[in-house]
């Protein structure tokens, strides 16, 4: 599987710097792009001005014209949630996640919370799992999508602490035996540093704080294969010992 993350300074309204990314991972061969949170609005929950009905039939175009499948969380429904949306390759919607974990009172004033429910969907080859920014920092997360049989787990993001990226990105990938994709903003109060981990935890590409990019690397059943012959997290859990 190959995977595309743009990280770029939002809003992007007219879905500009979406449709040029598109352009880029089609080019280099990707199965998905995955865009940052709040990316098309712009990140400022305190401004928010409700969900835009327009943007999905404008992003389905967008990916049925790449033929590449499109991760973008953004707000949606009433209340509003903020809601990844997986569109397939030819533009249909695969599904839904709603970001479990609002982070700080702004986000908590202006949507409600998803109750959790896990989305895992086939791109590439490999099973996806969805999270949201703030979610990533939960171990519960990932290891219920891992435990669900996500291979792979996309996060669209908006965030100011590089420690995330540097730190625990790479290890729910490694903790987990999953490959994972972040992308995030740059520019005043975002911190950039997007990256794609592979199952070993090690970063496949890694954007700096700063500049725009559109990262793409490799996630194989191979590297997959290859992390949990080493040691299987999963395989070795003992539950029954944690509660």
């Amino acid at each position: 599987m190959r995977i595309a993350a743009l990280q770029a300074r939002g809003p992007d309204r007219d879905l500009v710097r979406i449709a040029a990314a598109a352009t880029t991972a089609a080019d280099r061969g990707a199965d998905v792009l995955v865009v940052p949170e709040l990316f098309v609005g712009g990140y400022d929950p305190a401004a928010f001005p409700g969900p835009d009905e327009t943007l999905l039939p404008r992003l389905q175009d967008l990916a049925a014209r790449q033929g590449v499948a499109l991760v973008a969380a953004e707000p949606e429904g009433d209340p509003p949630a903020i809601t990844a949306v997986v569109l397939a390759g030819d533009g249909t919607v695969s599904g839904r996640y709603r970001k479990t974990h609002l982070y700080g009172p702004a986000e908590r004033a202006a949507f409600v919370p998803g109750d959790g429910d896990r989305f895992v969907v086939a791109i590439g080859g490999l099973r996806c799992g969805v999270a949201v920014c703030y979610d990533v920092e939960f171990p519960e997360v990932v290891r219920g999508l891992a435990l669900a049989g996500a291979e792979v787990v996309l996060v669209p993001t908006a965030l100011d602490d590089p420690a995330v990226s540097r730190v625990l990105v790479p290890a729910r990938a490694m903790e987990n035996r999953v490959g994972l994709a972040y992308a995030d903003h740059v520019g005043p109060g975002f911190c950039g540093g997007s990256v794609i981990a592979g199952p070993d935890g090690r970063a496949r590409a890694r954007a700096g704080a700063v500049a725009d990019a559109v990262l793409v690397a490799d996630v194989t059943r191979d590297d997959l294969d290859r992390a949990r012959a080493g040691a299987d997290y999963l395989a070795d859990r003992r539950p029954e010992t944690y509660r």
